[in-house]
């Protein structure tokens, strides 16, 4: 019966837990430069009863734990990948990115000091009850300088931070690039293989806008504390788009809105698909998104398979998440130049509408409030403080650009906020706005 018990349930769960800790020591130690007992403190503390090393000459972590064993490796412009269901050797033979990094700061601060803001982003960085907060960064925008900025200890203007599912919202920025040059359209059924309609599949009518908008209908569990779908695409299998595009549908298409990191990964898989040669996509996200808004310390981390992991993985500095929002704020143009197609903002912040539930969802990215919503629903602004256009991008822990087009406002935080409940990221907006308001 222990065997059973072993093979079956906790065997699958260690191999989620080793790998997540092994993929997360790897990235802060080699992306972020953060020692080791800063990374076991902060960021390994639950699993602090597992076994982590860091190999500095091999550039890899490892982590173990009754038996079960679990390797990431760091490659230069790659960040780490876990060799889930692949060996080292086949790691090492995916290319990596080669581009010219385009290292100009981009960003210029205000010259003037509000002490009023100054004064609100402090209490952002402060602890004052026993839920820990963390904030690791602030940043504010507006119109074309940078008011107020503020790091956490050991953290920097240059230090990429992780963003969990604002990678969606840079997901969504890549389809739009590709939707400019010709190579997709969203209302067509989705490129997938798998979903033939010479075999009658019913997935063959779901759309990459299904997919932005998650109203796809396919099944997926987005639960982290058991031996999910989420956790297996992120942390036991080599193909995080093939978990995903591999599930039957649950819903009928585009009828109801279901949160599933699985179906930006089939988004992931179709980019990849869209480029003949490896080395074209792999360079892609850098050469058309990152480099045009000077995001140099912008790191995309792949699967074992080599496709980026749209979901979830990416590192970037506090101003690099910045200049994404302010990319948006800018209906898409930087610096004279359209990088993603007339129209696609305004499709990006319009909220999907599906009949169960409707909420405050676009296309990748999360509305403070909506328009026009069906007769008999009263839908309140999501954050009252802040104004009804106001968009975001959100991921795990606290994560967030905010953007205000009608203020010209992008904020960022960023942090590792693990209950909930202690950082109020709308409240902290709102009282933002009233600092700039009052300088």
């Amino acid at each position: 019966m222990a065997t059973i018990i072993f093979s079956f349930y906790l065997k699958p769960m260690l191999l989620i837990y080793t790998g997540f800790s092994a993929k997360t020591a790897c990235s802060c130690h080699f992306i972020q430069g953060r020692p080791y007992n800063d990374i076991l403190k902060d960021e390994l503390g639950p699993a602090d009863f597992m076994t982590t090393s860091i190999d500095q000459a091999k550039q890899q972590t490892k982590t173990s734990f009754l038996g079960v064993s679990r390797t990431a490796m760091y490659r230069p412009n790659m960040g780490c990948t876990l060799l889930s269901e692949r060996n080292e050797e086949e790691i090492k033979e995916l290319a990596v990115p080669t581009f010219e990094k385009n290292d100009t700061e981009t960003l210029k601060s205000s010259l003037d000091v509000n002490p009023g803001l100054e004064k609100i982003i402090d209490r952002a960085f402060k602890e004052k009850t026993d839920k820990v907060v963390n904030t690791r960064a602030i940043v504010v925008f507006k119109d074309s300088l940078i008011l107020g900025e503020q790091y956490a200890n050991g953290y920097t203007d240059q230090t990429p931070q992780m963003g969990w599912s604002m990678t969606k919202s840079v997901t969504n920025a890549l389809v739009g690039i590709l939707v400019k040059d010709g190579k997709l359209d969203i209302y067509q059924p989705a490129p997938i293989s798998d979903w033939s309609i010479q075999q009658d599949d019913p997935r063959h009518a779901i759309t990459i806008d299904h997919l932005l908008r998650m109203s796809s209908g396919l099944f997926f569990e987005e639960l982290y504390d058991r031996n999910s779908t989420v956790n297996q695409m992120l942390w036991t299998k080599a193909d995080a788009g093939k978990v995903a595009y591999s599930q039957q549908l649950s819903e009928p298409i585009d009828t109801k809105w279901s949160y599933s990191s699985g179906t930006t990964n089939i988004i992931s898989h179709i980019i990849r698909n869209q480029f003949a040669d490896y080395q074209e996509y792999i360079n892609f996200p850098y050469t058309y998104l990152f480099n045009k808004l000077g995001m140099s310390t912008a790191v995309m981390e792949t699967d074992a398979n080599g496709t980026y992991v749209g979901s979830s993985l990416m590192y970037a500095s506090a101003r690099d998440w910045a200049k994404l929002g302010i990319l948006y704020l800018q209906d898409g143009v930087w610096n004279g130049e359209r990088i993603l197609p007339e129209g696609w903002v305004t499709y990006s912040k319009t909220a999907t509408k599906t009949v169960d539930p409707y909420n405050f969802y676009g296309a990748h990215f999360w509305l403070n409030a909506v328009e026009e919503p069906p007769e008999n629903i009263d839908v309140p602004r999501k954050w009252p403080g802040v104004p009804d256009d106001a968009y975001y991008a959100s991921g795990f822990e606290g994560q967030t650009v905010l953007i205000i087009p009608s203020e010209h406002v992008v904020i960022v935080r960023l942090g590792q906020t693990l209950d909930r409940s202690a950082w109020d990221m709308g409240a902290f907006a709102a009282e933002v706005l009233a600092g700039l308001t009052d300088q």
